[in-house]
């Protein structure tokens, strides 16, 4: 059996010393593809991310995170010079667009949760990765918390111009799930599925059509049940999909087919 874990960030600090160790506990665990995410606004996010997915056989995607929408910028910053970092940023994305391993323009969105940079930056930062996306004709991954409404209405913006992709790490409710299924995006369950009361996602996970579901880890955050409260890694993907699996009464060999067959259509990766 074959798994597919279509997000997670394997150039974060939490493997800096066993990243080798990790992507062999997934590959023995039958993880035989893996997303890797190069989100943040220097550089060496992008480098990081293409690095490992060359060293390891692995797609990437890459992105500024709405955490980090000002560029960096925490004292106060002119837009002049926001957008002169900005550039620079969509320059070395369009130059790995070409790469091999790329697959997607993320992860980008709207945090009103966290609020760590200023809300109109991520609009401004979100508007354009959707620009950016369109233009090189790539899915995008969307991070939306506490801004539901905001992040809707934004990709409405761009309803008829082709942009597709994925809200990862979903965590609304079955309205908001039909929503993001109308505008023809795909759905990613995270292992909070396996918590205790997380039911409202379970409903989710029930209701998702067939061919519009994605599973993943967001490794290292979020360990599912069993693993709950220690650093998440790929090998863990293996709960979430028995999980989910259960939630819609169908063999974990069948979900495990279905999500790589989704995972292919939503980043246009060709099989073995």
């Amino acid at each position: 059996m074959k798994l597919i874990d279509t997000h997670l960030h394997l150039s974060a600090s939490d493997y800096k010393d066993d990243l080798q160790e990790v992507i062999e506990r997934a590959k023995s665990s039958g993880v035989e593809y893996m997303i890797t995410i190069g989100s943040g606004y220097r550089a060496e996010n992008y480098r990081d991310a293409i690095s490992i997915s060359e060293r390891y056989n692995l797609f990437f995607a890459v992105g500024v995170h709405p955490h980090d929408a000002d560029l960096g910028f925490k004292n106060g910053f002119s837009l002049r010079d926001y957008d002169l970092r900005f550039e620079g940023i969509i320059r070395d994305i369009r130059e790995v667009s070409s790469h091999k391993g790329m697959v997607g323009i993320g992860e980008i969105g709207l945090d009103f949760y966290y609020d760590h940079s200023p809300r109109d930056i991520q609009k401004r930062t979100f508007l354009r990765f959707l620009e950016l996306a369109i233009e090189l004709d790539k899915p995008v991954i969307i991070h939306s918390r506490d801004s539901f409404e905001d992040t809707i209405g934004i990709i409405r913006e761009f309803a008829g111009r082709g942009l597709r992709g994925v809200f990862h790490c979903f965590s609304g409710d079955v309205e908001q799930a039909g929503v993001v299924l109308d505008l023809g995006f795909y759905i990613s369950i995270p292992g909070i599925v396996t918590f205790k009361r997380a039911e409202t996602m379970r409903e989710v996970a029930r209701y998702i059509p067939e061919d519009r579901l994605l599973i993943e880890t967001d490794a290292p955050f979020l360990a599912p049940v069993p693993y709950r409260g220690k650093r998440n890694e790929p090998s863990y993907i293996l709960e979430t999909y028995k999980a989910v699996a259960g939630i819609r009464g169908m063999s974990i060999d069948l979900l495990a087919e279905r999500v790589i067959m989704n995972s292919f259509e939503c980043f246009n990766i060709r099989g073995d």
